[in-house]
């Protein structure tokens, strides 16, 4: 919980602010008769992703914020070396465009928000309490539309494109990729397009950041004091500055050439302004720029390199560091004479375990020289955040913080019940996956031994639960759209790994299905729904090799970001399968087989129709299949996908999972992300597998809460071993975990 001393004018400097930043606890904002307190928790991965920025105030010690492209925003607790997250609460915000403190008043953050320019849902955000609530401030065009955003698209890492005067906190500017530089002279609360301003930006970069030089002030009517000189990058053009507040523009001559695209710029004490610029990645040439007593100078470390990361010591005008944009171990640079000599910075890195040697082979994001520490400099990469203490030592030393920051993508999770086993298997972006054996512990390695690459699908056989599978890909030649397929088999609950000897021609990703029991060889059927064009295939082998199978459909899964789960294997029957499959002529259909996935036969059409959906089995019954289908409810057919029955009270389940039996019951419990009773959220019953039908006398109660709303939630997973414990995995914020604290009151029919 945060405790933050009150300041009255956001214009003057607090006198006193105190942080004390415990840990949220979900019981501290939930307290309703129909709800249960969980204590959410992430499992502990330092989940890799690409931080792209980080700001520290300048005059509150320790007080460090870093954005994220997928992940939101987090705040640095330094008594106990640890992130904490600000963007649970409003899960629609977690990719981030820029942010923005304000000098003068250490509680005041601002974010701009909004993941693809394509879907033109950009806002801007504020947060007066140290990010612990959010008010939007309805940023929009001259035409009323909302403002394009690109938080995970090329240059996020450029920047900040948003800017408080460190000199009037009322005056803040806004730098768009397609709709030109605002300004809002309220503290946020309205925006307005500078019409002055003489370029609305090219896409995708557009305006890349705004910066001001906090010694030219300048006193307005009404005498109002603000920043007269204001300096704005635009990516294709060159810098552009304003001296007299932001009422008039001009490019500034013979600057760098209009190819080398400004990335990110300071303005020390001194009043120098020094800028990084980028090229292109296939044929790098960006540099660092200096402009000082209205003259350019090119201070490039090394030249056939882009730069995107610069940061300055506010202690010291001539002391700066920039980094190169892809890092790597010779590119970040350091210089004390304001770039007349630079030294390239020997970095010496103490890494979490399982990240691969090229984890300094990466994104770059942002560089923070911390003005409370001489030799303390931040660096985010697309691993995540490193520090080192002694920046002017060669090597120097640096070490990876990552605790609680957590940013991968989830594809899946499954929970085998094996005594003494893993608690869970995940599926991931970009790392492949892990074996998580602690909740509590970082793993020491991934699936894969850090190569880059995606689990999309996993799958445990039923009755012998040590035996799991698991499909996905990595990169090919083109990149993620020329993936590769990929999978292997497990028959020790995943501790080694056997690698498929063969693959189904074109198979990449998709989601796999394992027959709850083994064949007379030892080895379960394995069903894989590959990705795309690619019709199912099953293996009797462990996948050394792969046969088509009849009458099933392809395209059931069109891209990996997709969350869902087309295909499952009953929980009792080895030879019954079970799947849907969206975007036929009637709409959603139903496909089952009975022979082991040789041959399917479709049971029925018509369903709801939507790309989003799960299909899963309960455990110990026989032919009980359930299917989730997006805005939907939550349908159930107990005779092995021949009917099906929207389960009463649950008017949409994005998704859901069974778990463990509540004491003293035998039926499994089951746990639904949506809308139930006209309330959203994620929520638990008890009793609904037990009862036919509808199970119309369901109770229900509600796991989640408003303060933390657990991302956008793609898969979840119940614990078969522990009663209430159910693992979401989310589109950016890694895993969360919870379970029950205390005893719940049923919520009304």
């Amino acid at each position: 919980m945060i405790n933050l001393a009150s300041c009255t004018n956001s214009n003057s400097p607090p006198s006193c602010l105190s942080f004390a930043l415990d840990i949220e606890k979900p019981q501290d904002f939930l307290c309703n008769k129909h709800s249960e307190s969980y204590p959410w928790q992430n499992v502990q991965i330092a989940g890799m992703g690409f931080v792209t920025g980080i700001a520290i105030h300048p005059t509150q010690k320790d007080l460090i914020y870093v954005r994220t492209d997928a992940g939101g925003i987090y705040r640095w607790q330094e008594e106990t070396a640890r992130w904490v997250q600000l963007l649970d609460g409003m899960p629609g915000h977690y990719s981030i465009e820029s942010m923005a403190l304000d000098a003068r008043n250490p509680m005041v953050i601002y974010a701009a928000t909004g993941a693809y320019t394509r879907e033109a849902n950009g806002e801007i955000i504020k947060s007066l309490d140290g990010g612990r609530t959010w008010a939007e401030s309805n940023l929009r065009t001259p035409f009323g539309q909302r403002v394009k955003m690109g938080g995970n698209e090329e240059w996020r890492w450029a920047g900040e494109r948003l800017a408080v005067d460190p000199n009037n906190s009322q005056v803040i500017y806004f730098g768009s990729r397609f709709d030109g530089l605002f300004r809002s002279q309220d503290s946020g609360e309205t925006w307005h397009q500078v019409s002055s301003f003489p370029t609305q930006g090219v896409a995708p970069g557009g305006l890349s950041f705004v910066v001001f030089d906090p010694k030219a002030q300048q006193t307005s009517a009404g005498a109002v004091t603000q920043t007269g000189t204001i300096y704005v990058g635009v990516m294709g053009e060159g810098v552009y500055r304003s001296k007299d507040g932001g009422q008039i523009w001009q490019l500034l001559p013979n600057g760098p050439p209009n190819q080398e695209n400004p990335q990110q710029a300071v303005v020390t004490d001194d009043g120098t302004l020094y800028v990084t610029t980028f090229t292109s990645q296939n044929d790098p040439g960006g540099g660092v720029w200096q402009y000082e007593q209205d003259q350019w100078t090119n201070i490039t470390p090394r030249f056939g390199k882009n730069y995107s990361a610069v940061t300055h010591d506010p202690n010291n005008s001539e002391s700066l560091m920039v980094a190169e944009y892809p890092f790597s171990p010779q590119g970040l640079y350091r210089t004390v004479n304001g770039g007349k000599t630079w030294q390239s910075v020997q970095l010496q890195v103490d890494a979490v375990p399982w990240w691969p040697n090229w984890h300094l082979y990466t994104l770059t994001g942002g560089l923070a020289m911390d003005p409370a520490y001489p030799q303390r400099v931040w660096l985010t990469t697309g691993f995540g955040v490193m520090r080192t203490e002694n920046v002017g030592a060669q090597p120097s030393r640096w070490r990876t913080y990552m605790n609680n920051l957590e940013e991968l993508v989830v594809f899946t999770l499954r929970s085998p019940p094996v005594e003494n086993g893993a608690l869970v298997f995940s599926g991931v972006a970009d790392a492949h996956g892990f074996r998580h054996d602690s909740l509590e512990r970082i793993p020491q390695k991934s699936y894969e031994k850090g190569a880059f690459g995606d689990t999309t699908g996993l799958d445990f056989s039923a009755t012998n639960p040590n035996w799991i599978v698991r499909v996905g890909s990595f990169p090919g030649e083109g990149g993620r759209e020329d993936s590769q397929g990929l999978g292997a088999y497990s028959d020790d609950n995943g501790r080694t790994w056997r690698p498929f000897t063969d693959l189904p021609v074109g198979a990449a990703n998709g989601k796999v299905a394992v027959s709850a029991t083994l064949q007379p060889n030892g080895k379960p059927i394995i069903l894989w729904a590959p990705q795309g064009e690619v019709y199912p295939h099953r293996s009797l082998d462990g996948g050394q090799t792969w046969k088509p199978v009849n009458g099933a459909p392809n395209r059931t899964t069109l891209q990996l970001w997709f969350p869902s789960q087309a295909i499952a294997a009953d929980q009792v029957d080895g030879d019954s399968f079970y799947l849907y499959k969206y975007g036929e002529p009637t709409g959603g259909s139903f496909y089952r087989s009975l022979d082991g996935g040789e041959n399917w036969v479709r049971t029925l059409t018509g369903l709801p129709d939507h790309w989003i959906h799960t299909v899963k089995t309960l455990p110990g019954t026989a032919g009980d299949v359930w299917l989730s289908i997006q805005d939907q409810p939550l349908y159930r057919s107990q005779d092995a996908g021949q009917t099906f029955v929207p389960i009463a009270q649950v008017q949409q389940a994005h998704t859901f999972a069974f778990g463990k039996a509540a004491p003293g019951r035998t039926n499994p419990t089951v746990f639904v992300d949506g809308i139930i009773n006209g309330v959203e959220g994620l929520f638990r019953s008890e009793d609904a597998t037990s009862l036919s039908g509808t199970a119309a006398e369901a109770t229900w109660v509600k796991i989640s809460t408003d303060r933390n709303r657990l991302s956008n939630i793609t898969y979840l997973e119940g614990d078969m071993r522990m009663f209430g414990r159910v693992y979401v995995g989310t589109g950016g914020r890694g895993i969360f975990y919870g379970q029950p604290e205390v005893e719940p009151e049923p919520m009304p029919k």
